[in-house]
């Protein structure tokens, strides 16, 4: 299994405006815009803040408590396959992390962190051996009238959420194909482009 590390940061003002921003070549991955996100699904449903779901309203107070502000904000950071965050204490993720968000959101340095959460998630995902797709069964089964749908199962991409889609998919187009009514409903990937070309070439 590999594990994923969420770091969620309280600040005393708003240091970004972007919903998400993805960073290279440091420890943090993802920077999620919590309260932007979060204001969003509440305009979705009523278009005003009192309105808005249980966890963003929580969120929402919570920066009202410790802040005394509505222009604070919540970030969530990701970092996934986080083995090497296992061994270190909140405190020292909790300054790494900080300073990379620092270093890449420049409104962040002048603002006070009012509040910091590690969340460790030691067996958040699967990760998979060379090898196992040959014990994942095809959806269409030697049984009549059976058929397989799951992340488990071949789709040619891995056991994810996007792997389980497309076993339904598989999983339709088969039963219809028993049927005598063939139909597709998977989507061709979409074709190699750029740099990318270059690995496609070499496996």
């Amino acid at each position: 299994m590999s594990p994923i590390t969420g770091v969620h940061l309280w600040f005393d003002r708003q240091v970004t405006h972007e919903p998400f921003i993805t960073l290279l070549d440091t420890q943090t991955q993802w920077i999620f815009n919590k309260t932007a996100l979060y204001h969003a699904a509440g305009s979705k449903v009523s278009g005003a803040i009192p309105s808005l779901p249980a966890q963003a309203g929580e969120a929402r107070d919570l920066l009202w408590s410790e802040t005394g502000k509505t222009s604070a904000q919540y970030l969530q950071l990701v970092i996934s396959a986080s083995y090497d965050l296992l061994r270190k204490s909140r405190e020292e993720i909790i300054d790494v992390c900080l300073k990379e968000v620092r270093q890449a959101l420049p409104a962040a340095r002048e603002a006070q962190l009012v509040k910091a959460t590690v969340i460790k998630e030691a067996a958040a995902t699967f990760s998979p051996e060379p090898g196992v797709d040959q014990w994942r069964p095809a959806q269409e089964t030697k049984t009549p009238g059976l058929f397989l749908a799951g992340d488990w199962t071949a789709t040619g991409w891995p056991a994810t959420m996007e792997g389980a889609v497309r076993s339904g998919y598989l999983a339709a187009e088969a039963v219809l194909r028993s049927a005598n009514s063939p139909q597709k409903f998977l989507q061709p990937d979409l074709p190699v482009t750029g740099l990318s070309r270059l690995f496609a070439r070499k496996n």
